[in-house]
């Protein structure tokens, strides 16, 4: 059990630094394919707490069981996991609404795995305090506890659902999205450039003007590359402007 807690909290430290390096000037530094390593690393260590708390490696894991688990744990390790979820939470909303690039990807999938890692050194560490306690002394498993996880767990998917089909975003490479600029920084469009993609088969150039004169203008420089053009204001839905 030591291995697998000491195994995620290094996930933990390793994904803590895939945010970190996002956030710098002209992040992020660490290769997109590198954040799977840290994954693959928590993913085993989560399998191995969930086999010593479920006796399977795969399946449901019954609040009913994580319950007594929980309450072992000292304070300041359930303010920590509290904090870190509402973190992780928060992270994913920000990094995941508006226009996102491959920076805010990344910063997601690491927020996530980052309290992912986390919650199983937590679990892991409370099975170790409950196994050193006398058998008459530890928490007995809470039927409650376990209902009101299954309502918990559905309220909460629905949310995040919810929350990635009401609140708008827009891709945006970064390298494509620099060229642009770099080739059309002097047309009076330019200043209007929120987002450009092209990873879904086509070219989508996204402005926050919808105004004629600036798609007219937009449209003579960018027909070269069979551009679709959209309007979005990170409020709304984006929406596709005239054919040029």
């Amino acid at each position: 059990m030591r291995k697998l807690i000491a195994g995620s909290l290094a996930g933990s430290g390793l994904f803590l630094l895939v945010v970190v390096d996002t956030l710098l000037p002209g992040g992020p530094h660490i290769p997109t394919g590198l954040v799977i390593l840290p994954f693959a690393l928590v993913f085993v260590c989560f399998l191995g707490v969930m086999n010593e708390l479920t006796g399977s490696y795969f399946g449901r894991l019954p609040m009913a069981k994580v319950w007594p688990l929980l309450r072992v744990l000292p304070p300041a390790v359930k303010v920590a996991g509290a904090l870190l979820l509402v973190g992780a939470l928060v992270n994913f909303f920000v990094s995941s609404t508006g226009v996102m690039d491959e920076g805010d990807f990344q910063r997601s999938f690491a927020g996530n795995g980052l309290w992912i890692s986390a919650g199983a050194a937590m679990l892991g560490y409370g099975l170790l305090r409950r196994d050193r306690m006398p058998a008459d002394a530890r928490p007995a498993e809470s039927a409650v506890a376990s209902r009101w996880w299954t309502v918990g767990s559905y309220v909460f998917g629905a949310a995040l659902l919810a929350s990635w089909v009401v609140f708008p975003h827009v891709f945006d490479q970064r390298a494509v999205h620099e060229d642009l600029r770099a080739r059309f920084g002097s047309s009076g469009w330019a200043p209007h450039l929120v987002a450009a993609d092209h990873s879904h088969g086509s070219f989508r150039v996204y402005l926050d003007s919808d105004d004629p004169a600036v798609r007219t203008e937009a449209c003579a420089s960018l027909r070269q590359y069979a551009a679709d053009l959209y309007f979005f204001d990170g409020w709304h839905k984006p929406s596709r402007l005239p054919a040029c």
